[in-house]
């Protein structure tokens, strides 16, 4: 059921990556967009940088201070972390709707499906794309 998106998640492999603000002018909620090298492009509301094995920065911690001289400005930081890297490997977690991409110098990108919402988006080179709420809905016996 998976394997369509498994096998264009593995075309990202060697692509380098550009971070925008994929919703301009929303304040509310961040949501990026990664352009790949490849020509695809992924949008997504949540999700959470793994460097060197340990949590780092999420999209839940865009626009607080926690005691910092300056809001987090989320955007700014992925477009940091992912700037120079390449994706060494991208995978679907069937069991979650999440995708996992790992970049060179040891850094990953989790993007979470925690809703039945639209909360990722991915358009692949080759004009396929797929959605997190339909995802979700393939990986439940009964379609909900």
């Amino acid at each position: 059921m998976f394997d369509a998106l498994e096998k264009s998640l593995s075309t990202l492999k060697n692509s380098s990556v550009l971070v925008s603000d994929g919703n301009p002018g929303v304040e509310e909620e961040l949501t990026v967009a990664l352009d790949f090298s490849d020509g695809s492009r992924l949008e997504a509301v949540f999700w959470r940088i793994i460097k060197n094995g340990a949590t780092g920065l999420s999209s839940f911690d865009h626009q607080h201070q926690y005691g910092l001289p300056a809001r987090i400005d989320a955007l700014k930081e992925l477009q940091k972390e992912l700037h120079n890297k390449t994706v060494t490997e991208a995978r679907f977690d069937k069991e979650t709707g999440d995708l996992l991409i790992q970049f060179s110098e040891n850094v990953k990108l989790q993007v979470f499906n925690v809703t039945a919402y639209e909360i990722w988006h991915i358009k692949f080179a080759d004009g396929t794309e797929e959605y997190s709420n339909n995802v979700r809905r393939k990986r439940t016996p009964d379609g909900r």
